[in-house]
């Protein structure tokens, strides 16, 4: 079963960044550093720990250069301010 890009963020991981899908992210890696995969800002997972929650991504600081933030998208994408490397 294919993953929504919506459905993920970036998470370090022994030193390095791992795209994995926000359930993951949000029950296995609690205290990693986590960043959006569109803008490398860095973001925090919200939701339920039920097995039919659901899970979000949230941008800690927003911006209007990442799509996935959509209410503040301006249609370009660029990458955020503090954005993690």
């Amino acid at each position: 079963m294919a993953i929504s890009d919506k459905a993920t963020c970036e998470v370090r991981i022994d030193g390095a960044w791992r795209l994995v899908p926000l359930t993951e992210a949000h029950a296995q890696h609690r205290s990693a550093e986590k960043r959006c995969p569109a803008c490398h800002g860095r973001v925090n997972t919200q939701g339920s720990y039920a097995a039919q929650g659901t899970v979000a991504m949230a941008h800690r600081r927003l911006h209007d250069g990442c799509p996935r933030i959509p209410r503040s998208f301006t249609g370009k994408l660029t990458p955020h301010p503090q954005a993690l490397d």
